[in-house]
């Protein structure tokens, strides 16, 4: 029987048309094969001694394979465990150019091994370049759903960061307008809040001095450790204080000599509580 199925040469041209990709293995020296992919299944075209194809397929596209040539009426599984039985069959259906497409589950593994796709146990074989073709549509439709899916995720990765992006923003700007608020009711309060604080500041004032010491140079010197009570006493939890540098902002927490502060645009320090009250770092407002 003449061969009339397409050499491999033109068996590229036909994948490259559909799109479907080319991995080159550094160690293969058969020059007949096309891997679809790293662990990708691959197509056998030696149709210059062979009147068949065969394809080494992934789960995947074994599957999706089987399923379509069942659809149309073309699918035979082969289930002899006997690998001259297997080579007779699929010799006899080469023979007459079948229009069936053999499926042989696991053939790659024992009876038909190819030490060259160790990773690819399914075997396909069919004999007819309409069944190249429908073979090479079934591979680029699921080359076409991989993608899919791989796009539909990362656009739900996209969308995840946006959310949270967009939740941070939020707890930001409610940030700002709350210490706004806090600011705007401060500069609103009565007289007699006015004297509270004025008041509070003062004691502030009295209780550094009483924690600090001058030598003879005239150079503040820290006395001993002060505790976290002393320092609340003299900038309390909850104050609004200001700063040189960072401008305004409240105390969030006085813990181990240490005074966290909060100030605008969610700028966040920590400062030493006895150099703030030494040098007046922190003026309560």
């Amino acid at each position: 029987m003449n061969n009339l199925l397409y050499i491999f040469e033109e068996v590229c041209d036909i994948i490259t048309e559909k799109g479907l990709d080319h991995f080159e293995r550094e160690e293969d020296e058969d020059k007949f094969i096309w891997n679809f992919a790293k662990n990708g299944s691959s197509l056998h075209v030696n149709t210059v001694s062979q009147s068949r194809y065969v394809l080494y397929a992934t789960e995947k596209d074994y599957n999706l394979i089987h399923k379509r040539a069942e659809d149309r009426g073309l699918g035979i599984s082969l289930k002899e465990s006997k690998k001259d039985m297997v080579e007779l069959l699929v010799s006899q259906y080469e023979e007459v150019a079948s229009k069936a497409i053999m499926f042989f589950r696991n053939g790659n593994k024992g009876l038909l091994q190819n030490p060259d796709e160790k990773k690819l146990p399914h075997v396909i074989y069919f004999f007819t370049n309409e069944n190249l073709e429908f073979v090479l549509d079934c591979l680029s439709e699921n080359e076409l759903y991989s993608e899919k899916v791989r796009q539909e995720k990362e656009y739900s990765q996209k969308l995840k960061a946006s959310e949270e992006l967009k939740a941070l923003a939020d707890a930001q700007t409610k940030l700002m307008k709350s210490q706004k608020y806090g600011r705007s009711r401060i500069s609103a309060t009565t007289a007699g809040i006015k004297m509270k604080t004025m008041t509070a500041a003062a004691y502030s004032v009295t209780n550094a001095t009483a924690f600090t010491k001058i030598s003879g140079a005239g150079i503040k010197v820290a006395s001993n450790a002060l505790t976290d009570e002393e320092i609340k006493s003299v900038i309390p939890e909850g104050c609004h204080v200001s700063h040189k540098k960072y401008g305004e902002g409240i105390v969030k927490t006085v813990l181990e000599g240490k005074i966290d502060v909060l100030f605008e645009d969610s700028v966040e320090k920590v400062f030493a509580a006895q150099v703030c009250i030494n040098n007046g770092l922190l003026t309560i407002i």
